[in-house]
């Protein structure tokens, strides 16, 4: 190669090469190997998770086969370029990367101009998602000609490509200017929050150290995201007044610019309860604006245009409408996500969360629920840390009334992603469901302040609702089931609870007025769907079809 400049120098594009330091040419003989640091090389950052490298490079395997083969891939490789103390590939637990201060690449070195085609010659039999992320990186760099060094050019606008097209965010340190007093919250608060952020398992969370390393050389949200690769970024404030510390964060789209989300709140550092809430609490709230507005960007996307990503994206869409043709529509993008990507935790978390919704609607059959069952124990072995999986199959426990194993695994949803507010939810309902009523009560309390603004929230305050009846506070259930019919109108029981509470009350004119409201809502409704209401108490269900009849309903 002429003349080194002590440093390496990798060549991704034509035969793929790796000189070291002094100018000599490193040989690696695993295709695997080569790919994967290509794989680095074309990152924004240099920087991989270990997920995102399995499903590429070992996707035809099993999670923990493609775990394992991965720990000795990096072994062998690390032993291999990282010559002379010098330790150009690093890993963590979560994330593969190369340090870019050691090493040229030809994709974006001004001398070295990029010639032939990228990774040439590269085949891995059998590993379909590796030739479609291969096939889309060479139609991204024919796009891209002129590439430098210090990425502009790449990263005009947020790139996801590092993350598998997955929308990655940013949590850069909170400010606290030359207030000595709130530094060392904010640091605890930021690594709280990148920690609750980080189970999330959908959305990829950039490492403390990246994000506060770019913090410490752009000068804005804007040259961070960029730097970092992320399209979402979190920023604020921490500061110390006479009576408590004033916290303000920001969620800002770097696409645009714009405020997504912010929040101003005052905080009292002897509220140990509220400290350990708030980072959860956020988190939960991050991940609901994240998730709306991707689901927004997808709805706007050209359906030809759609990758696997946006299916799953638009699939969420009409699935939070809830409406029976857009459960179909959802069920659609599921299954178009699903056989791009068999193995894709997410295509599969997704289409087993729309037959769980579409079960409750429709009160299916035991048969039914044992189906989604199973598909919620495949989702627990596609990814065993996604709280998700393991909610799901609670919910399925629910129905079949089994609720030590259903608490038992919501329990679980909730210690693997603390602001899972629907595993929350469902263990609320796990609770109330086995007569445990004071308890359910307080675990919904818990989902509401973590959420307040879900979209899911119609569905809380009904179980809300019926928790407090049951426990005889007539007053909240009606106030809850109220809330939760002005959010959703047409959802049953909470028009149930409604009457109810009235007949409880003796309030017997309105009570009549909630039915009529309850036959005009669900023209179908009878007392079947008290039936299907998964009590282990029977008496529970003749209550509330006692509370119908003194309304005036007639009993079918």
């Amino acid at each position: 190669m002429g003349q080194h400049s002590g440093r390496y120098f990798l060549r991704v594009c034509g035969a793929l090469r790796l000189d070291g330091p002094d100018g000599q040419r490193i040989a690696m003989n695993s295709k695997r190997g080569q790919a994967l640091l290509a794989m680095l090389a074309a990152a924004p950052t240099g920087e991989r998770t270990r997920s995102w490298l399995q499903s590429r490079l070992w996707g035809s395997r099993g999670e923990v086969q493609a775990q394992a083969s991965l720990r000795r891939e990096l072994s062998t490789l690390r032993q291999i370029v990282n010559i002379d103390g010098k330790e150009l590939l690093e890993a963590d637990h979560n994330r593969v990367w190369l340090d870019l201060d050691q090493v040229d690449i030809d994709l974006y070195s001004d001398d070295r101009q990029p010639s032939g085609e990228f990774l040439e010659g590269i085949d891995l039999a059998g590993e379909e998602s590796f030739e479609d992320w291969l096939r889309e990186e060479r139609s991204r760099l024919a796009r891209n000609e002129s590439v430098t060094q210090n990425f502009k050019p790449r990263l005009a606008s947020v790139s996801t490509e590092s993350f598998g097209l997955r929308p990655a965010l940013a949590v850069l340190p909170l400010s606290c200017g030359n207030d000595e007093a709130a530094l060392a919250m904010a640091q605890g608060l930021t690594e709280d929050l990148i920690d609750r952020l980080s189970r999330l398992r959908w959305l990829p969370v950039i490492a403390h150290s990246s994000s506060a390393a770019a913090a410490a050389k752009c000068n804005d949200a804007r040259s961070a995201s960029i730097t970092l690769g992320a399209r979402y970024v979190v920023e604020g404030t921490l500061r110390t007044t006479a009576d408590d510390q004033i916290l303000a964060v920001v969620l800002i789209d770097a696409d645009d610019g714009k405020t997504l989300w912010s929040s101003r709140r005052s905080i009292n550092v002897d509220d140990h309860a509220l400290l350990e809430e708030l980072p959860v609490a956020i988190a939960a709230t991050l991940g609901l604006s994240i998730d709306q507005t991707e689901q927004q960007r997808a709805i706007r996307t050209p359906q030809a245009d759609l990758n696997t990503r946006d299916l799953i994206w638009k699939g969420r869409w009409h699935l939070n409408r809830l409406g029976s043709e857009d459960i179909g529509h959802a069920k659609a993008y599921f299954a178009q996500a699903l056989e791009r990507e068999p193995n894709s935790s997410e295509a599969l978390i997704q289409s087993t969360w729309v037959r769980v919704w579409e079960l409750w609607l429709n009160r299916g059959s035991e048969k039914n629920i044992r189906e989604v069952r199973r598909a919620a124990q495949q989702a627990i072995i596609a990814d065993y840390e996604d709280g998700r999986g393991h909610m799901l199959a609670g919910i399925s426990e629910i129905w079949l009334k089994q609720p030590l194993r259903a608490e038992a695994l919501l329990r679980r949803a909730t210690e693997l992603n603390p602001s899972l507010v629907m595993a929350h939810v469902q263990l609320g309902c796990a609770l109330h469901l086995k007569g445990e009523h004071c308890a359910a009560i307080e675990t919904l309390k818990l989902a509401v302040r973590l959420s307040p603004n879900d979209h899911d929230l119609f569905f809380t305050y009904g179980e809300l609702a019926s928790a407090c009846l049951l426990s005889g506070l007539f007053d909240d259930a009606l106030d809850f089931a109220e809330q939760s019919l002005a959010r959703r109108s047409a959802y049953w029981l909470a028009h149930v609870i409604k009457i109810n509470a009235l007949v409880q009350t003796e309030q017997a004119d309105e009570a009549r007025v909630a039915l009529s409201e309850l036959q005009s809502a669900q023209t179908e409704f009878c007392s079947a769907y008290i039936d299907w209401l998964p009590f282990l108490d029977s008496r529970k269900r003749d209550f509330l079809k006692e509370g119908l009849n003194r309304a005036g309903h007639q009993s079918d």
